[in-house]
């Protein structure tokens, strides 16, 4: 009878026991609370691990870039092989944006431009012309200028040269469109880097040497 009594107590002892481990373990949730995704449990991780710390200001949207060309002379707009749109000429105007400060033009008709997508804006050419201004926002450009000889009365290097500003900065000195492209109805492109624009416009010069100053197209791309 005494062997019986102490099973049974032994019994009840480890009931007891194992019935409080599991009460210790892991307390049971309070009525009405709602278990957590895991999303939102590292939600709540994080933002303990990082107390007060601000929310990330939304991205900035960048205003698109500015890409403006002209082709000199050209009566119409050109789209080229690439796919690229160069208007027609204009002179400048107080109501316009961009413009020829003077100067003359020509269309030398369907002459044979090789080496080039956009072959039209080497047929005609403004020349005489004191400079093209642009108005544009401050900032960082690249200019590219696109020459040509195609007039008949220049047939040798020397015959025509002048000098080409960008914003009272010296960027072609004695500049000779027939020597710098290797001859006659061939296209040379010279690119200026970096031309910075603290008053809203870019304005190129031109100076005469030998005969007059020409040029067959404009490219004004911000950086």
């Amino acid at each position: 009878m005494r062997r019986v009594c102490l099973a049974v107590g032994c019994m009840i002892a480890v009931v007891i026991l194992t019935f409080s481990g599991c009460a210790t373990g892991g307390r049971a949730k309070a009525a009405g609370e709602q278990a957590k995704t895991p999303a939102e449990q590292a939600t709540s991780e994080q933002a303990k691990a990082t107390p007060g710390q601000a929310t990330a200001a939304p991205e900035q949207v960048k205003a698109p870039k500015l890409v403006l060309r002209v082709n000199c002379a050209a009566l119409e707009p050109y789209t080229d092989q690439a796919g690229n749109v160069w208007l027609a000429d204009q002179q400048a105007d107080p109501n316009k944006t961009w413009g020829a400060v003077g100067g003359m033009t020509v269309d030398r008709g369907e002459l044979s431009i090789a080496g080039t997508d956009a072959p039209k804006v080497y047929q005609t050419e403004r020349y005489s012309m004191e400079a093209y201004k642009f108005s544009v926002p401050n900032g960082k450009y690249t200019v590219r200028l696109h020459f040509a000889e195609t007039y008949d009365g220049i047939t040798a290097e020397g015959q025509r040269i002048f000098s080409v500003g960008i914003n009272d900065q010296a960027v072609l000195k004695d500049f000779d469109p027939y020597k710098e492209a290797g001859g006659f109805q061939k296209p040379v492109v010279k690119t200026i880097e970096d031309v910075a624009v603290t008053g809203g416009e870019i304005v190129i010069k031109f100076t005469t040497n030998v005969q007059n100053p020409e040029i067959n197209g404009i490219e004004i791309l911000s950086k």
